[in-house]
């Protein structure tokens, strides 16, 4: 039986459409659907209702968990043959955030293969609660993300402590209070969110960090936004803001990493609950891997508190 075709049975039930799973891994779906009618000819069974979403039979469910228990005993075996060579090898999958992955990992990653040229790095972007999940699930080998609440069976490694702000321009914020821009400038920051009901509001969606605090500080605050643009990139927002389209809820991360477009906004700090600590998280009880620990030494080098 060929190594491929267990990879490649893994890789159908997870994504659970040959459309899917044909993208991933670059082949055709004829190619695909070939090689599982051979794959069941020579183990003289079914493993697959071609529905959709297709469905795997009970011996489907048996040989999928073979084939993932042969999957990590070999990626074990080439990370342990790696590390007797220089450069070390395999594939270390990090999971992110789209902005943090934007903001941390290029420099990051310039000097973790820099120490190691010849492991590759697969990124993972999503929400948080997905990245959490990628970590106790197993599915990648270190994540980046806020880990409150999550399983035992995930070690984390405290990174750095972020915050959420809003931040405006001297004039939406003027406009908000009725007074001169270099006046709310100076004002904003002590009145607080709750004087600045009457901003424009630049929003993020609640499925991640920033947004989730937002909507909650602005509920806190007895405010109904007006949110004149909502979306999932924090970058653009930040952008808007500058532009002097609203306000903002932003990680303090972006501004410290983006002064030039930070350069000019006024900054409202917000309630206790608006600070959280984004840290390390790697599956527990997994085996030692230098690339896994290089990584982990560089981002506690450079962004650790």
């Amino acid at each position: 039986m060929a190594v491929e075709s267990l990879d490649w049975f893994v890789q159908l039930a997870e994504s659970g459409t040959f459309t899917r799973a044909s993208e991933e891994l670059q082949v055709s779906q004829q190619t695909l659907s070939s090689r599982l009618a051979a794959l069941e000819r020579e183990l003289d069974t079914r493993l697959v209702v071609r529905s959709n979403p297709l469905a795997l039979t009970r011996s489907g469910e048996t040989f999928l968990a073979y084939a993932i228990e042969q999957r990590d005993a070999r990626i074990r075996m080439l990370r342990q043959l790696g590390e007797t060579s220089i450069g070390g090898a395999g594939v270390l999958k990090v999971g992110v955030s789209n902005v943090r992955g934007r903001l941390l990992l290029p420099n990051i990653l310039r000097q973790f293969h820099e120490s190691l040229p010849n492991v590759a790095v697969k990124v993972i972007e999503g929400a948080n609660e997905e990245l959490v999940r990628l970590a106790e699930a197993h599915e990648a080998d270190v994540v980046i993300a806020r880990f409150d609440g999550a399983a035992g069976d995930v070690e984390v490694h405290p990174l750095y402590e972020e915050e959420v702000v809003l931040v405006a321009t001297p004039a939406v914020l003027g406009a908000a209070l009725g007074v001169a821009p270099e006046e709310a400038a100076a004002r904003a920051p002590e009145l607080g969110l709750e004087a600045l009901g009457a901003c424009p509001f630049l929003l993020e969606p609640v499925d991640d960090i920033s947004g989730r605090i937002a909507h909650a500080e602005l509920r806190r605050a007895g405010i109904r936004p007006r949110a004149l643009v909502e979306g999932n990139d924090m970058i653009t927002l930040l952008h808007l803001a500058h532009d002097g389209l609203g306000a903002a809820f932003c990680p303090t991360l972006v501004l410290e990493e983006m002064p030039q477009v930070a350069d000019g906004l006024v900054r409202v700090g917000l309630s206790p609950a608006a600070r959280y600590r984004i840290s390390l998280g790697t599956p527990a009880g997994i085996g030692p891997w230098s690339a896994r620990s290089v990584f982990e030494d560089i981002a506690g080098a450079l962004y650790g508190a």
